[in-house]
Order: structure tokens, then C-alpha cells, then sequence
């Protein structure tokens, strides 16, 4: 459990820097005084001085803190506005490159891109920040392509929330590290260089884009494709937000972003065709080593978005902690993989999805055991439907507090959406990886079209009838952070009740809950 134990004051060290920064100089100074404790403690027989061994953990508990600390500050985005050479009210020409192709939206192209630098007096001054471009009614922004570079002097607008909407959508695009935007028409900026700036990108961006026209070639209906280009490849632009509403109020919109649904069944696909190599020592590695290349190039593919890149990580320490023969401890490997993730990038731990991520894995690991326990059936047909149940169940417990915090609303009929929409996902990530694979064979490819055209409107149906039935979405549900920690405690109260059947741990759950209403009326 090292891993769990680092990853705590490491946490705590980031959100003490989020929200309580101090000068960069105490930062660096603070961290010496544990660090050269824990390593006096640990190069001596401390084991001698009775009763205090206990420093040599708590000194690394405070190298952790503030490691999280410099972490944060490091992390923090530098943008051109506040940089030394930026000039308020005077010309800025700003060098900005694109990171992904211009997608079209209602009235305008819009891509990520990042500014690579100002020029300033004769001179460049090399900045980094990203930004969203919109392209309006631009003829020239069809030539536009990722790793094209552009110059402009219109200035850089702060992102803003939309008054009629309560998402934060500016926290939401900061903790993306974007915190501002352009809006430009064909005579606000000059093409640089069209030219992809990296070819391995270049090649993804063509396999992509090859995938995505084989789905449309073979499925030609757009709601239909839509889905199967989102599991595929993580592309989104093409959903129907009115059938995106439908997956949401029905409590299966995780099975459209691409997560470890979809990496699980890719590899438990790659262990049965390799079954057979993993007989010897040296068979097993070579194994291992093709599924986890798999693993991390669909998920490369998909776009790495930060879903994709924790389910790889996660896959990875788990398989190699299986091929090595130890019994793969799930709250280390969580810990472990979290642990690295954050060092890569501290604000992630802010990430909606990150939060669901582990709180769903975490939940499984905890919750799937007593819950399939509390019903004993003997017909296999009800066992297998009771198993897929309480699966559901139990990811729901401990992803609820944080889903209605952050969207204030709890889809009442989730359990029944889920038992269908997920074989039925499954069967349809499946056949689009067939599809691509006898694309070559023209009429094996229509069939399979046809096939997979039919299964995904049958999903689309099934869940579009579930989200309109009565009461399949309870809404306005208000509470701040003590309600999402209070309810945690009454999870783990009975959680505790369930394991032990000690009544002390239902007692303290059910006063929990009054103290939960009690805060909720208060507000």
C-alpha cells in the first residue's frame, strides 16, 4: 500500500497550493527540513530510539506535501497577456499553431491551438498558451489543417460563462489549461505554413480519418454513425445532442466517451486470440507486451484524452502485476497509476472525469461483493441478470455524490439503461473493429454495415424510450462540498455495516443521513 500512502499528502499538497499559493522561494525551502529528516532517519539504527520510528513516516509524509506543492506551482499556466513583453492597447502579432483540424460547428470552424510566440519590435518572444479559435465564415480556414501556423494581432478574449447555463464553463476550460479564445474572419490573419509540424501526428490524424470514413461509407445514417465514430475513435463532433440528452438523463453516457469499458473488452478480445502463446515464460511476455502496444495505441488513436490515458495506465501496472506473478492489490494499483498521472499533470485531480474515473474502479472494488451477496438465486438465467445488476449498482454508489455536485441531477432509471446499452455497446465496439478490418472486402463490409446499423438504432431507440419515460431524471439537486464528503462517511458507515453486521456502523450511517438533510434544509 506505499503507493496509497504517498498519494494522499501528494494530493493534499497540490489542493494547499490551488488554493492557498505562497511564494515560489518557501516552496523550494520547505521541502529540505523533512526530507533531510526522513533521510537521517533512515541512515541510522533509528529503530533504537524507543517510540520514535513513527518521524521517519511522517518526515516522508511532508517530502510528499510539499513535492505536491512545487508540483502545482510548476503546473501553473503562464499567459501571453501577463507576460512581460505583452503590451495592453498596442499591435501584439501573435504566432499561433493549430493542434487539431478545424471542426465545423453552427456558425463557425472551431480547433484548439497554442500560442508559440509574439513578435514584438523586430524581435520573437517565445510563449506557450492554448487557446480555442473560432474561424468565422472563413473561405481560407478549409485549407487549415493540425500543425498549420497562422498570424494575427486581434487580441486574446477571456473565456466566459454562458449566462443561461450553470455549468462553470470557464473553471471547466482552465483546468484544460485553456483561458482564452479568438474569433477571426478572413482578413484578421495570414497563413504561415500549412505543413504538419509533426508526421507521427500527421499519420494518426489520416488513420483517424481513414476510420471515420469507412464508418460513414458503410453506416451512412448520421445518427447511426455518429455513435460508432465516438467508440471508436473518440471523435464526437457528429452526435445528435438531442440523442447525447437522451444517453445522459438515461445514466449511460459513459459508454459513448471512450474509457476502460471499451479498453476491457479490447483486451480480454487481444487475451483470447493470444491465448495460446502465453503457455512459456518468454510466450507470456511477448503477450503481454502485444496487448498493452494494442491497449495504448487505441487509445493514442482515440485522441489520448485524459479518460483513455488512466484506463491505459491502470491496464498496464495491473497486467505486468499479473504476469509477475503477485496478487494485483487493487487500491495500490489505483493509488499507483493516480500517483503518476497527477506528477504528469497536477490538474487533473480537478478533472470531473478523473474523480468519476477512480470513484467508479474504487466503487466496483468495494461494493460489487456485498451487493451481489444481499439476493441468492439458483436459477442461472436471474444470476446472470442479478451479476450484470449489481455491477451497475455498485459503480453507481460512489460516483453519485460527485455526478450530482457537479450536474445536479440523478438518473432514476440508470440501473435499467445500463443492463442493456453495455452488452449491446460492447457487440457494436466489437463489430466497427470488424468492419475496419474487412473494410478491404467490399461486400463482407456492407453486410457488416448493415449489421451494426441496426444495433446501433436499435440502442438509440432502446434509450431514447427509457429517457422519456416519467420521472427519468430528478433534477435541481443543490449541496456544496460538506454534502459530497458527509456522504462519502455514510457510504463507509455502511459499507462497514455490510462487511462486519456490527449495528454501531448502521447507527452512525442513519445519523449521518439526518445530519446530510438537516445541512440540505439549512441551505
Amino acid at each position: 500500500m506505499l503507493f496509497l500512502r504517498i498519494l494522499l499528502p501528494l494530493a493534499a499538497g497540490i489542493l494547499t497550493e490551488y488554493y492557498l499559493p505562497v511564494h515560489s522561494l518557501f516552496l523550494f525551502i520547505l521541502i529540505f527540513p523533512p526530507l533531510l529528516l526522513f533521510l537521517f532517519c533512515n541512515g541510522i539504527p533509528f529503530s533504537r530510539f524507543s517510540g520514535m520510528v513513527w518521524m521517519s513516516g511522517l518526515a516522508l509524509q511532508f517530502v510528499f506535501f510539499s513535492f505536491g506543492r512545487i508540483l502545482m506551482y510548476i503546473h501553473q499556466d503562464n499567459m501571453v497577456n501577463e507576460s512581460a513583453c505583452f503590451e495592453k492597447n498596442q499591435s501584439n502579432l501573435l504566432v499561433i499553431e493549430l493542434l487539431n483540424d478545424p471542426v465545423q460547428k453552427n456558425n463557425s470552424r472551431k480547433c484548439v491551438a497554442k500560442v508559440c510566440g509574439l513578435l514584438k519590435d523586430n524581435r520573437f518572444y517565445y510563449e506557450e498558451e492554448k487557446i480555442f479559435i473560432y474561424f468565422k465564415d472563413n473561405r481560407d480556414s478549409g485549407k487549415l489543417a493540425e500543425g498549420s501556423r497562422i498570424i494575427t494581432e486581434k487580441p486574446l478574449l477571456p473565456i466566459e460563462n454562458f449566462p443561461s447555463f450553470q455549468f462553470d464553463y470557464k473553471k471547466y476550460c482552465s483546468l484544460k489549461h485553456i483561458h482564452s479564445q479568438l474569433f477571426l474572419y478572413d482578413h484578421d490573419f495570414s497563413i504561415l505554413t500549412n505543413e504538419k509540424s509533426n508526421r507521427y501526428s500527421n499519420l494518426l490524424s489520416a488513420l483517424r480519418n481513414k476510420i471515420v470514413l469507412i464508418i460513414k461509407k458503410y453506416v451512412p445514417d448520421k445518427s447511426q454513425n455518429g455513435l460508432l465514430e465516438a467508440l471508436l475513435v473518440g471523435f464526437t463532433e457528429d452526435l445528435d445532442p438531442l440523442l447525447l440528452k437522451s444517453y445522459a438523463d438515461s445514466g449511460v453516457v459513459h459508454i459513448i466517451a471512450i474509457s476502460g469499458l471499451h479498453l476491457a473488452l479490447i483486451c480480454q478480445m487481444l487475451q483470447l486470440i493470444l491465448k495460446k502463446t502465453g503457455k512459456k515464460k518468454s510466450g507470456s511476455w511477448i503477450k503481454l507486451f502485444v496487448i498493452l502496444f494494442c491497449l495504448w495505441a487505441y487509445g493514442i488513436l482515440s485522441g489520448a484524452s485524459p479518460s483513455v490515458i488512466r484506463a491505459d495506465a491502470m491496464f498496464t501496472l495491473a497486467l505486468f502485476a499479473k504476469n509477475m506473478g503477485r496478487q494485483n492489490v487493487l487500491f495500490n494499483a489505483l493509488a499507483a497509476s493516480a500517483f503518476l498521472l497527477i506528477c504528469f499533470d497536477p490538474f487533473w485531480i480537478f478533472n470531473t472525469g478523473f474523480q468519476l474515473s477512480y470513484a467508479a474502479v474504487l466503487s466496483l472494488g468495494l461494493f460489487v461483493g456485498p451487493v451481489r451477496a444481499m439476493i441468492s438465486l439458483k436459477n442461472k438465467m436471474l444470476v446472470a441478470t442479478w451479476d450484470a445488476a449489481s455491477v451497475s449498482i455498485a459503480a453507481q454508489i460512489l460516483t453519485t455524490p460527485i455526478s450530482i455536485y457537479y450536474f445536479h441531477q440523478f438518473p432514476i432509471y440508470f440501473l435499467i439503461a445500463n443492463l442493456l446499452a453495455v452488452p449491446l455497446s460492447s457487440l457494436i465496439l466489437i463489430g466497427g473493429i470488424l468492419l475496419c478490418i474487412c473494410s478491404p472486402v467490399q461486400l463482407a463490409a456492407q453486410w457488416m454495415g448493415r449489421l451494426l446499423g441496426f444495433l446501433v438504432r436499435l440502442l438509440n431507440g432502446f434509450i431514447s424510450n427509457v429517457s422519456h419515460l416519467p420521472g427519468a431524471v430528478v433534477g435541481n439537486i443543490e449541496y456544496n462540498l460538506t454534502g459530497v464528503i458527509l456522504l462519502y462517511f455514510i457510504f463507509l458507515c455502511f459499507y462497514r455495516y455490510l462487511v462486519s453486521r456490527k449495528k454501531g456502523w448502521l447507527f452512525t450511517g442513519l445519523v449521518g443521513i439526518t445530519l446530510f438533510q438537516f445541512i440540505c434544509l439549512i441551505q
